[in-house]
């Protein structure tokens, strides 16, 4: 396990209108700080030439209702760890080798006003985001079964192996809503090279920013006002990547439980009834 803290300046689009931290600024921020400590503390290069790859499947966002300066520092404490996906240990047939990253975000709080944008009014970091991410070590042309890695490499074995207390969430997990059914709706696209990152598929950050987009659309479909489209936690399953060139489906509902919304939405390829992405977004 590896904890390690480090720092970024807040800029003007990575706040919203409140002043709260985005979800999509936190992961911008902390995927490079995913790669470094990769790169740190493993032999990437080795385990690319051998033909494994680690990939994002699971993406947590929490975010606070804390308004942020303009120009503050944000400090993220990083914890990195080698885990084991299923829950069930090593040495299982169902046994899956992956990495677990926690990213929490301290700040000194702001104004929350316009005309202070600058201002912080107190000196004092308070936790303003949080997120976990899951990455499975896949051999990367490995046939279909047999690309999940079910035991340490030879690049990561002097890494500590800690068994998840829950196995890695599935669409099913993030599926249960209670409440009434309000909105429903869906549209369709086109993933484009300015959606695609140099690993040859759709940046995760893409798929971020339209489960959001959607869950605003929904909102303002049921007639609610626009903070019903905010989401304060996000939780999204990859099940699979996209290219450029590829067309996509959203395909979403947004259910009602008491003051609070759900939103379920799938990244659906053209044709296909299971997503290749399934985001789970509270407001």
């Amino acid at each position: 396990m590896v904890t390690v803290i480090h720092q970024a300046a807040v800029n003007i689009p990575d706040l919203d209108d409140g002043f709260r931290l985005k979800a999509r600024t936190m992961l911008t921020v902390a995927i490079p700080m995913m790669y470094e400590q990769f790169t740190a503390h493993l032999d990437v290069a080795s385990m690319r030439a051998d033909g494994f790859g680690s990939v994002i499947t699971y993406a947590g966002f929490r975010r606070f209702p804390v308004p942020l300066p303009v120009s503050a520092t944000l400090s993220v404490d990083v914890l990195t760890r080698q885990v084991e996906l299923s829950g069930r240990g090593l040495g299982q047939r169902s046994s899956r080798l992956g990495f677990e990253c926690e990213y929490t975000f301290r700040c000194r709080p702001g104004t929350g006003d316009p005309s202070r944008y600058r201002e912080s009014i107190s000196d004092t970091e308070v936790v303003c985001g949080q997120v976990r991410l899951l990455l499975t070590t896949i051999r990367r042309d490995g046939a279909p079964g047999s690309r999940v890695v079910g035991a340490p490499l030879p690049q990561t074995r002097h890494m500590d192996v800690h068994v998840l207390p829950d196995p890695h969430p599935s669409v099913a997990d993030l599926a249960p809503v209670d409440g009434e059914m309000i909105a429903e709706g869906e549209r369709s696209g086109v993933f484009g090279r300015q959606h695609t990152d140099t690993g040859q598929i759709v940046f995760t950050g893409e798929y971020l920013a339209l489960l959001e987009d959607h869950l605003s659309g929904l909102a303002a479909d049921a007639g609610l006002p626009i903070s019903a489209g905010d989401a304060g936690r996000i939780a999204v399953v990859f099940r699979e990547a996209f290219r450029a060139g590829d067309r996509f489906t959203l395909r979403g509902q947004l259910w009602r439980d008491g003051d609070r919304h759900t939103a379920l939405i799938g990244i659906h390829a053209a044709g296909a009834e299971r997503p290749h992405i399934f985001g789970r977004l509270h407001t």
